[in-house]
């Protein structure tokens, strides 16, 4: 079982990019689980599922109402022992810590499970672009993640988009930087592959 973790900002686009993910997993006959730490503009509810080519039977969504290490485990054991899936996603809140979600995980005795690099999802037109302006929790989700998605990117002129990428080869210069606009579908090939 694979276990993806992606995190960010509210509205960064953490589930389009989770929908996208799943469909090709799905696509590719795997089953696909979702533990969900906050519900933001779109949602796992059955007529997105249906616009994104999912069937309800294909995905199961619990939702975790905040970050308690016990709620992580407990969900995670109970989706691995009901539903058995291929691959779970884990879409943190803004101010929970992936790494800390991971080191959770770390510590489960779950068979087979291979944690995937952690994934940072930004907002490119929104997202500060000076260190000094960034919350707390946004610059350690920079910091942690091995690949940082710049979503949005139709939203963002080349310019912004160097000086995002300059300011997180500042922050984290082992991270993968990959331009995505989820929405559309774009950059979510790359995104696959960087997630092996």
């Amino acid at each position: 079982m694979k276990v993806i973790i992606v995190g960010g900002l509210a509205g960064s686009g953490k589930t389009t990019t989770i929908l996208r993910l799943s469909k090709i997993f799905s696509d590719a006959g795997q089953r696909i689980g979702a533990i969900v730490q906050e519900t933001g503009d779109v949602d796992y509810d059955e007529n997105t599922l249906h616009e994104m080519g999912i069937n309800k039977r294909d995905i199961e969504s619990v939702c975790i109402p905040c970050s308690l290490d016990a709620d992580i485990i407990n969900n995670m054991q109970a989706l691995h022992e009901e539903f058995r899936p291929d691959v779970v996603f884990i879409e943190a809140e803004e101010t929970v810590l992936p790494v800390r979600i991971k080191v959770d995980l770390e510590r489960m005795e779950l068979k087979d499970m291979q944690i995937a690099p952690m994934v940072t999802i930004v907002d490119a037109a929104e997202f500060p672009l000076e260190t000094e302006m960034l919350l707390r929790f946004a610059r350690i989700q920079v910091e942690d993640a091995a690949v940082i998605c710049l979503n949005k990117k139709d939203l963002a002129d080349q310019v912004r988009i160097s000086q995002l990428k300059q300011m997180f080869k500042g922050l984290n210069s082992n991270a993968d930087v990959l331009e995505l606009n989820a929405k559309e579908g774009e950059g979510i090939s790359e995104l696959m592959l960087s997630l092996r």
